[in-house]
């Protein structure tokens, strides 16, 4: 059953006798006082039919109560996804880089279940520290393809963040793509023009220019 963030949103009440109102286009889907109920059972979750309409419901009488405003974003959430990013941040110090590369997972699991009105842009940042993060592990764990695929998705997310590119020029170096990775730490130079890390990067790898 597709589930909500942190579980089923709670399911509202409706009276008996309500009318239902059917779905042409979603015939597996009944309308009941303006919330989803899954047609066979009327229910708003409904694990026999394996469907989870709380999420859609809870925004549904949140825009009404709202006057059609979005709800804010859940601080739950990005407790849990700052909680595990600061646990692994305490991790990859001690050395101890794949039960970090865990955490960075569990945060960008979490991050990745925030409801559709959240900002766009929170999802995008929480996914791109994650993967950069978790790309950092995988490089201090010897697992330079899979860090270079973590850094190929943050890359391209947050373009104008140099420590992406940085990171994919040190995932590049390790496979031994020397060129490729000196333009990619020449790109976050020009980026982050104040960052050490990458300008040390990029001046051992100007040979390859």
């Amino acid at each position: 059953m597709p589930g909500a963030p942190f579980g089923p949103r709670p399911v509202f009440p409706t009276s008996a006798d309500a009318p239902t109102h059917e779905l042409p286009s979603l015939p597996e889907a009944t309308l009941i006082e303006g919330l989803l109920h899954c047609t066979a059972h009327k229910k708003q979750v409904c694990s026999e039919c394996d469907v989870d309409y709380s999420a859609h419901n809870f925004l549904t009488r949140q825009l009404g109560a709202n006057q059609m405003a979005l709800p804010p974003p859940n601080p739950q959430m990005a407790q849990a996804v700052q909680k595990l990013k600061l646990e692994g941040n305490n991790m990859f110090r001690a050395q101890c880089h794949f039960e970090a590369a865990q955490r960075y997972t569990e945060a960008m699991n979490i991050a990745q279940q925030r409801p559709m009105w959240d900002p766009s842009q929170t999802i995008v940042e929480e996914a791109a520290v994650m993967l950069s993060n978790r790309a950092a592990c995988l490089l201090s764990l010897g697992h330079p393809s899979e860090a270079y695929w973590d850094t190929e998705v943050v890359t391209r997310l947050k373009r104008g963040w140099g420590k992406g590119h940085f990171r994919m020029g040190r995932a590049l170096m390790d496979l031994g793509r020397c060129r490729q990775a000196a333009l990619e730490f020449q790109i976050g130079h020009s980026l982050d023009p104040t960052s050490k890390e990458i300008e040390s990067a990029l001046d051992n790898s100007r040979q390859y220019i």
